[in-house]
């Protein structure tokens, strides 16, 4: 293992920190790993938890009147929108079912409330992993700005309009990196899309759409578009431990996202479902120390670094990490 000195924003004296990667990871730890990676069947009730929150939510938001208690409904029927996608997301790694025709289709219609095909997704979620931080990942932020365009102006703009982009970015993106086969599907699961939200705006009230859709959907937007940033924003490429974060948050938060926040978790072993997620990122503790890993107890304490440094100045290849972080990492 090397010892290196990472860039990292406010932070002038960088200490040394080990270059690890997953072959550093004693084996005791791997055998753990690899029982966090058997699946749970029960814990795909997760849709029915999310289904049953939207209707119950919706239900009663046509039949209230007062602003509060509206706006706190409209905010469980996003969360239950966010929750499916990433199930949808869940089921890209074969994590609901070992049969992969169940996964595609339980994960296509995860993904219709964010008007997202399961195939295209899979084709440039999966080459994300494969490449991440590299020129090839799909994902990559820096990749996808002209170098006319600042950057720290592109996530602001991410903040704000990144899921929009992102839907139409995982149709074109995937059907043109896919093969043929692929093609074939995202063509197919797209008609399908445009099928049932036809009939859906023919048979439904615009007025219920409106508001059991429509309004849930922008807030669902900001709070994927915060996540995502948070994932894969100001932060260190070429090292695996370094190239994303995790947000630790609260249960509440961690349980509606199904703890897609733990987020490098994910990245160092996909195979792991979202259920174990937490106990994988207890069970590496120590290494996400020893190599600087950046991990945010809150998403507004990752807002206020985020707005700090990028007022400062964007630096290209430098990490940000919380206050709390910076004893073991500045020197």
């Amino acid at each position: 293992m090397e010892r290196i000195q990472d860039k990292i924003y406010h932070c002038d004296t960088p200490g040394d920190i080990l270059l690890l990667d997953r072959k550093d990871i004693s084996h005791q730890k791997r055998e753990k790993i690899r029982e966090l990676q058997e699946l749970n069947y029960w814990y795909n009730l997760k849709i029915v938890f999310f289904m049953g929150l939207w209707i119950a939510a919706g239900y009663l938001l046509l039949y209230t009147n007062f602003l509060f208690l509206d706006l706190a409904l409209y905010f469980l029927i996003a969360c239950a929108m966010v929750g499916m996608p990433i199930i949808m997301h869940e089921s890209n790694h074969n994590l609901l079912f070992k049969n992969r025709f169940l996964n595609r289709w339980v994960g296509f219609f995860c993904g219709l409330p964010g008007l997202v095909s399961v195939t295209a997704y899979r084709t440039v979620h999966l080459a994300h992993h494969a490449n991440t931080g590299t020129e090839d990942d799909p994902d990559n932020m820096d990749n996808s700005v002209p170098k006319s365009v600042s950057m720290v102006l592109f996530f602001y703009l991410f903040l704000v309009l990144g899921a929009y982009l992102y839907i139409f970015h995982v149709g074109v993106e995937g059907y043109k990196i896919g093969n043929s086969n692929k093609r074939k599907k995202i063509v197919v699961e797209y008609l399908l899309i445009l099928g049932i939200y036809g009939l859906v705006f023919w048979f439904i009230p615009f007025y219920y759409i409106l508001h059991l859709w429509l309004i849930p959907l922008i807030i669902g937007v900001q709070l994927t578009n915060v996540r995502g940033l948070a994932e894969h924003g100001l932060i260190t490429k070429n090292n695996v431990f370094t190239e994303t974060r995790c947000v630790e948050s609260n249960a509440f938060v961690s349980f509606m996202m199904c703890n897609l926040n733990y987020h490098l978790d994910h990245h160092l072993f996909p195979g792991v479902p979202w259920y174990n997620l937490p106990k994988l990122h207890k069970l590496l503790e120590d290494e996400y120390i020893a190599a600087g890993f950046s991990v945010y107890s809150s998403y507004t304490q990752f807002l206020v670094d985020f707005f700090k440094t990028t007022w400062s100045g964007y630096i290209p290849d430098f990490r940000m990490i919380p206050e709390h972080m910076k004893d073991h990492a500045c020197g």
